[in-house]
């Protein structure tokens, strides 16, 4: 069942009590609580969703086809919410995913390369976003990809561990990440943060080089696997021979970061 259906059941049911009670001459005019009525049940549902976690497969989906591609370019807008990337796209498929009102999708090839253009809207307004709360996507692990996350308030768990993502750009406001590196090959991460919680995961066997610059970020390195060689510059020790290997150049503001 969709989130919007019983939101604008409730909506309906409590504007209809409203016009009882004017027929009854208990209140005087009705449309003067509509709009704080709106309010409340806007703000309690935001609540509620925090909460209340709606079974998954009640969610619309999409998909994309692969094509001809030998390369994807994901750029990911996304306003307020909850949103989650991951690998695990069926074969032929580009990408696949929720779908739901306040979500566009555009996808054009380039040559050999597959451009692939998703806005998502608030995930915790009840006639806006998935059934579940959360945007969901899952992409191809067929071919190199290239990723551009740009969010606002919100909280991403981006699981890239098994895709083959060579770069990936992330630009947040006050949102909170847990974003997971590629185990495989060599990839590249730039961050610029505004007053988020970063939880950056190396895959285990894979070599980093981590760079921090700027802000008042709190930075909490595991400097087992990444020693530190100098103020805000971290590096494996076999980083130049790895061939699993991620270098990460951080810009924050007022936040934190873990990499582990």
């Amino acid at each position: 069942m969709r989130r919007g259906n019983i939101f604008w059941g409730l909506f309906i049911i409590l504007l209809g009590v409203l016009f009882f009670l004017q027929a009854r001459g208990i209140i005087t005019n009705v449309f003067s609580f509509i709009f704080p009525l709106a309010l409340i049940l806007v703000g309690g549902w935001i609540i509620l969703n925090v909460f209340w976690k709606p079974d998954l497969s009640d969610d619309d989906t999409f998909s994309l086809a692969l094509q001809s591609a030998k390369s994807v370019h994901y750029e990911f807008s996304h306003g307020a919410g909850q949103i989650q990337i991951s690998g695990g796209a069926p074969a032929g498929k580009a990408i696949v995913g929720s779908s739901a009102v306040g979500m566009n999708t555009e996808s054009r090839m380039d040559g050999d390369r597959l451009n692939v253009e998703i806005g998502a809207g608030p995930s915790m307004i009840p006639f806006i976003g998935p059934s579940s709360g959360v945007w969901r996507y899952q992409i191809t692990q067929e071919v190199p990809v290239t990723l551009e996350i740009n969010a606002g308030a919100s909280s991403l768990d981006v699981d890239l561990k098994d895709v083959l993502a060579t770069r990936i750009e992330c630009s947040t406001g006050a949102s909170s990440v847990k974003l997971t590196l590629p185990a495989r090959g060599a990839s590249l991460l730039d961050v610029n943060a505004g007053a988020a919680s970063f939880d950056i995961r190396v895959p285990d066997g894979a070599a980093a080089r981590i760079r921090f610059e700027g802000g008042l970020t709190k930075m909490d390195v595991d400097t087992n696997r990444f020693p530190n060689i100098d103020a805000g510059f971290f590096q494996s020790p076999d980083f130049d021979s790895a061939t699993n290997r991620a270098e990460i150049n951080f810009e924050g503001g007022l936040g934190s970061v873990t990499i582990k």
